[in-house]
């Protein structure tokens, strides 16, 4: 299997309900809103250490036994340079002004929950069913760029994973 290596699209969507599958990923794929700007080294995919607790033996103070407590956060990030008041209040929240000439921000902060899949430059996949995405004004070389991060949560459809890796090659074969 190919590295998962830079990114070459993004899409964002409806959270995911249904296990996702080398099949389902494209029809996922096509329901949803692809990000047609990821300005230059705003990409990032992120994996924090678990939160653990150690178990020393006071005998000899060495460690007899780890135990992991809390899975680390799983984050995927990116700036769009160029984007529609659309893809804002999808993103961040809040609500077009009259059609599609501006954007208001929302009366009240909160979190938007989306699916994201990513396709690395090597072709291979990340998916995120449920994502807790912020979306914020970021400066990117003099411009407001919309600067997005997702990070993936558990999925309250049963059977359905927080997040997905798939090989490009297996997915695009069918």
């Amino acid at each position: 299997m190919k590295p998962f290596i830079g990114i070459k699209k993004i899409w964002y969507g409806d959270v995911i309900n249904e296990a996702v599958t080398k099949t389902s990923l494209k029809t996922l794929i096509g329901e949803m809103t692809e990000v047609k700007n990821s300005h230059q080294d705003t990409w990032q995919y992120t994996e924090d250490d678990p939160t653990y607790t150690d178990y020393i033996n006071e005998l000899n103070g060495e460690i007899y036994y780890r135990d992991v407590t809390q899975n680390g956060a799983k984050t995927i990030a990116f700036t769009m340079g160029e984007w529609t008041f659309e893809d804002k209040v999808a993103l961040q929240g809040g609500e077009k002004v009259d059609t599609d000439a501006g954007w208001g921000a929302s009366d009240t902060p909160g979190i938007v929950n989306l699916g994201i899949v990513a396709q690395t430059k090597t072709g291979n996949y990340i998916v995120f069913t449920n994502a807790a995405v912020i979306a914020k004004g970021t400066p990117a070389e003099k411009n407001i760029g919309l600067g997005v991060t997702a990070v993936a949560m558990s999925n309250p459809a049963e059977g359905v994973k927080s997040d997905y890796l798939f090989d490009g090659e297996k997915v695009n074969a069918e």
